[in-house]
């Protein structure tokens, strides 16, 4: 479980943050290119932006979401379950966020919103994850 968490997570990070995969649906898959970055830390477009292509942040919002799902137990870890929690919460809004944004591209009404927080999820599950699994006495 420890080695699937910590995969998980660096999966989370790759794909939500370092390594983007730029894309677009509306006519069938049109791959553009891979876009490796570090920052900036959070990006945000709530309605447009000049990106108009879809990126592979929904599936480190998965990855996040997984390592979420196996980290959240409150009997057997209840000092982490409500940053747990609140860390599932969250991934699944973005994921939510994303998927919307897949669906405008489908429907080719999409105008470049996006939602790319992949260092604070990040830093938010090493912290679930070293008091789960590294800070044990």
């Amino acid at each position: 479980m420890k080695k699937l968490s910590a995969i998980l997570l660096f999966t989370g990070l790759i794909f939500s943050q370092l390594i983007l995969l730029k894309f677009n649906l509306n006519n069938g898959f049109e791959f553009h290119d891979i876009w490796f970055r570090i920052l900036p830390l959070a990006d945000y477009a709530g309605n447009s932006s000049p990106e108009l292509y879809l990126t592979s942040t929904i599936l480190g919002y998965i990855a996040f979401v997984t390592f979420s799902v196996l980290n959240t137990n409150k009997i057997k870890s209840p000092e982490i379950f409500k940053p747990a929690l609140m860390f599932s919460g969250i991934t699944i809004v973005l994921i939510f966020f994303e998927f919307t944004s897949i669906l405008e591209d489908l429907n080719s009404g999409f105008q470049g919103k996006h939602f790319r927080i992949g260092w604070f999820l990040f830093l938010l599950g090493l912290w679930i994850f070293n008091k789960k699994y590294l800070s044990k006495k």
